[in-house]
């Protein structure tokens, strides 16, 4: 099976490097490092420890809360804190804060990576202050008193790819800029001048400095997972809201983007360097490379499917409507277009780097339509019931994202793939995949269809055929037999997709499939609205009215899925115009009769022997909305169970242990 996930990717990418790293570091020079770290928990930093713990190297992590710092580390994948030291610290407070002990440690480092300072870009002078300015000259003065012992190996420090000072004047020496720009907040202006602070101490006490300069920093590969919100998705909440109708500055500005993974791969490279060269980093693609600001906005208009931004307004202008009250009326801040520029930067160093490193810079292209469908499902997000895994990871398959766990043991065990129905995701899944992995042992990857959840919008232009063809990209990626699992509509789309591929190492699972077999309800009445006007009724239905659904279809359900709780996620969710039209597309499909020639044929094509052998139905009986498939095969199994349309949610269990039972007699 191949499946992409942080942890796979992290792996390879890793192998690859090492390659290209023992050309030039020997593994005793790996093996003797000790590593300095502060940012160890932010987005950036949790990355490059994850990388670093594959490595030699001793790790010493500065946090405010050794407890906090594991939680936060462990969720995120670090599994190994063997070489891991964690002491007790403030970037803001004198001498770090740190006990006479702690010191003693942190000067037995030989290299230092500065990545500490709280990512928000609307932080008061005086806070910026004393977490970048106090917290550069306390790390500067350990650099300065590690070097005089010992000898300070690599001094690398994070910052932002807007500060000047790399630059020097005719005379060698750094620019000095009091303001780097009017409209610059106080969180960039600390940045900087801690910056320029950094590389002034680095040149007179003589110890080698990098300078790695993260343009806006989104997710990494393969998932594109961006918990990051304040940088690009400051962006991206002023187009959900409609409030850029226009094109900031024109095709001639930008906006510079890198994934964190690609920063923390440059942060492990540098410190694994035997003889640091030093130097300022920009990591960014030449601007010529780049999407501009109109194809950018375009680009996130599309994934968000809302209007695409039409004509160009001068930057200042909409940085001056915004600073003068626009952001109190849109409740986006004026700094959601700070890091946007006409300049271009140098990047001579950066790719002689990347060089030495054998890498090659990746287009942001391929890697925008995850990280906006991550971003916009976050800003939508609301917190599953108490109860529901917290123990999945992220990962992806194709364009589609997914939830869920890796099996046990070597072998690991014929996957189960889950695909959810209408007004719903990956997420409310969860339960389902859980049990059905403690039962069976075997992986189980929960899928967001196109549109929904996680997963970008799929580019078809027919809404059914569109999602087939995403989950056939996904099934490419899986080698050998899966168990192929679909609720509802879901359930239709997983029937297509087995049926297309020409497989015969699937088997179907679809638990109450629907298609053209739907009650004569209001719904059918709705489905013949315009799009927009359906996403419209569907995003303005109250909470209450949705609660009242689920609560008709929960019957009698375990405990940890409410019913109130999923009317709550789904209005939440449905604000959303990418959600909305993705689920407004498929309940067309299902309810209106242009296509039901088409449809009605999907269940008939089943009639082979194969399909009836290895096809389990399991069928609620109480469901009000659709009737059982009369064209379904009479051959195939099926089960009923006396509940609603949603029972997949609500008696998760009962359905897991069904699926089990199904999947005991396959064998």
């Amino acid at each position: 099976m191949v499946v992409h996930t942080n942890r796979v990717s992290n792996e390879e990418n890793t192998a690859a490097n090492s390659t290209n790293m023992n050309q030039v570091i020997s593994k005793s020079d790996i093996a003797a490092k000790t590593i300095f770290m502060t940012g160890s928990t932010g987005f950036i930093g949790k990355e490059t420890v994850k990388q670093l713990t594959q490595g030699e190297a001793q790790l010493l992590l500065l946090v405010r809360s050794e407890q906090r710092a594991r939680t936060v580390l462990k969720a995120y994948g670090v599994k190994d804190f063997k070489r891991i030291t964690f002491i007790t610290g403030d970037l803001s407070m004198s001498g770090l804060g740190l006990t006479a002990v702690d010191r003693e440690r942190a000067l037995e480092a030989n290299v230092i990576i500065h990545a500490g300072g709280t990512m928000d870009v609307t932080l008061e002078r005086k806070v910026a202050e004393q977490i970048f300015m106090n917290g550069a000259r306390e790390v500067a003065q350990l650099a300065q008193e590690i070097h005089g012992t010992h000898g300070l190996r690599h001094f690398i420090h994070v910052v932002g790819y807007m500060s000047p000072y790399g630059e020097r004047n005719e005379q060698g020496n750094y620019l000095q800029v009091e303001h780097v720009d009017n409209n610059e907040s106080a969180y960039e202006e600390m940045k900087f001048h801690a910056d320029l602070h950094i590389r002034e101490h680095a040149e007179q006490h003589h110890y080698p400095l990098s300078v790695v300069n993260p343009s806006t920093v989104v997710g990494p590969r393969p998932t594109g997972e961006t918990e990051q919100t304040g940088g690009i998705g400051l962006l991206i909440q002023a187009i959900q809201k409609g409030l850029m109708p226009v094109v900031p500055g024109g095709s001639s500005y930008w906006l510079p983007l890198v994934e964190n993974d690609i920063v923390a791969q440059t942060l492990v490279f540098l410190s694994r360097e035997a003889t640091p060269v030093g130097g300022t980093y920009p990591l960014l693609a030449r601007r010529e490379d780049s999407p501009n600001m109109k194809e950018l906005l375009q680009l996130l208009a599309q994934q968000l499917d809302v209007p695409k931004p039409k004509g160009a307004v001068p930057l200042p202008w909409i940085q001056w409507i915004m600073k003068s009250g626009g952001s109190r009326i849109s409740g986006v801040p004026a700094e959601s277009v700070a890091f946007i520029t006409n300049r271009s930067f140098p990047v001579e160093e950066t790719e002689a780097l990347f060089t030495r490193m054998g890498q090659s810079w990746p287009d942001i292209r391929e890697q925008l339509p995850l990280v906006t469908a991550d971003l916009d499902y976050r800003f939508r997000y609301t917190p599953l019931p108490e109860g529901f895994p917290t123990d999945y990871i992220r990962s992806r398959s194709g364009n589609m994202a997914m939830l869920g766990w890796e099996g046990e043991g070597e072998g690991e065990g014929e996957p189960w793939i889950i695909v959810h129905g209408l007004l719903q995701s990956a997420d409310e899944m969860l339960p389902l995949g859980k049990q059905l992995r403690d039962r069976t042992g075997n992986p189980v990857w929960l899928i967001d269809l196109a549109g929904f959840g996680r997963s970008p919008v799929h580019q078809g232009d027919e809404a059914f055929e569109g999602q087939v063809d995403a989950l056939l990209t996904a099934l490419g990626e899986f080698e050998g037999p899966v168990k192929l699992v679909g609720h509802s509509i879901g359930a239709a789309i997983v029937a297509a997709a087995q049926m297309r591929s020409g497989r015969t190492d699937i088997r179907l699972g679809l638990l109450q499939p629907v298609a053209n077999n739907s009650n004569p309800n209001v719904l059918r009445w709705v489905s013949r609205l315009p799009r927009g006007v359906i996403r419209s009724l569907l995003r303005g239905r109250s909470e209450k009215s949705w609660n009242q659904m689920f609560s008709s279809h929960s019957g009698v359900g375990d405990s940890s899925v409410m019913a109130h709780t999923m009317g709550k996620r789904i209005r939440s969710s449905l604000q959303s115009p990418r959600i909305a039209g993705a689920n407004a597309e498929l309940l067309r499909w299902i309810h209106s009769g242009q296509r039901k020639g088409a449809r009605s044929t999907l269940w008939a094509k089943m009639e082979s022997q194969h399909y009836a052998k290895n096809t389990l139905v399991v069928w609620a009986n109480q469901d009000r909305e659709y009737h059982y498939p009369q064209d379904m095969n009479s051959q195939v199994k099926r089960i009923d169970v006396p509940y609603g349309h949603y029972f997949p949610t609500f008696q998760y269990k009962e359905t897991a242990a069904i699926l089990a039972e199904w999947a005991d007699t396959l064998r």
